[in-house]
């Protein structure tokens, strides 16, 4: 038979509950206006943080854009982590002397860090905590240095980073160590345009251990894939790759150990131990005990 009439609304039932929304994860979205907008957007976000300890971690989640922070500084406190969304989606900007400065206890994971100064030193990232997954390019004229590890309180993992300078006596570091530190995977590159000025893929001020990583240096009157001028500092390396001219310097009363790994078989300064027991040259040759 034909359909009856429909029949009147129903009572409305209770309100469901409201979805949990983020406790501890602030999410910065571009407003799409300019990068420039949107870095105004990150730097307020950052800089409203309060209360981040050790049982209130915080996590910055940044969605993909382009943030550009000018000459001025991002400063992550204590127990805040950072993730973009990629390093080929969330790309942090800068043209200072430095972009990124975070501190113990934090992990920087997921994005593109740059710093392009045209007129002074350039530095990308300077951690006391911890990387991973992150891109660091750092461009000056004086000096640039891509990541510096002033105090980390994590291991650096997979971090591709990138120094270059162009000035007179300038240098120019992809990772400089100033505090004990574990590297794993990733490569550091250092690279110097003028020929007066020195490029060191690694700078180690203080034991260093790297594995499974790319160390390169060109350019300039030297290039060291590896420059350990630490106090009675260790550097070990397995299961990488060091390409640089310059070879390897150690500074006195310093050790650089280096295993399983191809090697320029070059050694501009060995003041103090360098040692090569299983290593192989560019050529595939073995390599000398004494990493040449």
């Amino acid at each position: 038979g034909a359909r009856g009439a429909t029949g009147p609304a129903g009572v409305a039932g209770p309100a469901g509950k409201s979805g949990a929304g983020f406790l501890r994860t602030i999410v910065v979205s571009p407003s799409d206006a300019t990068p420039v907008a949107n870095g105004a957007l990150l730097a307020a976000a950052v800089a409203a943080i309060s209360g981040a300890g050790a049982t209130s971690p915080e996590l910055v989640w940044i969605e993909p854009g382009t943030y550009d922070l000018g000459t001025a500084q991002l400063t992550i406190p204590s127990h805040v982590d950072v993730e973009g969304s990629g390093q080929d989606a969330t790309t942090i900007e800068g043209e200072g002397l430095l972009t990124l400065a975070a501190a113990s206890d934090t992990e920087i994971r997921g994005l593109t860090v740059t710093d392009t100064n045209p007129a002074g030193g350039a530095e990308a990232i300077d951690t006391s905590g911890g990387l991973r997954d992150v891109t660091a390019t750092a461009s000056g004229t004086t000096a640039a240095t891509a990541v510096l590890a002033n105090a980390p309180t994590m291991p650096i993992l997979d971090v591709t980073a990138s120094a270059t300078t162009s000035a007179s006596f300038s240098s120019a570091r992809g990772l400089d160590t100033q505090n004990t530190v574990s590297v794993d995977g990733g490569s550091y590159g250092a690279f110097d345009n003028a020929s007066s000025s020195q490029a060191a893929a690694l700078f180690a001020e203080t034991a260093t251990s790297v594995s499974d990583a790319t160390l390169a240096a060109s350019g300039g009157s030297a290039a060291y894939p590896v420059d350990v001028v630490g106090s009675a500092a260790t550097v070990r390396i397995d299961a990488s790759t060091l390409v640089g001219p310059g070879g390897f310097f150690v500074a006195p009363g310093d050790t650089l150990d280096v295993g399983g790994s191809q090697i320029p078989g070059v050694v501009a300064s060995v003041s103090g131990t360098a040692n090569c027991p299983d290593d192989w040259l560019p050529s595939y040759a073995m390599a000398g005990t004494g990493c040449d």
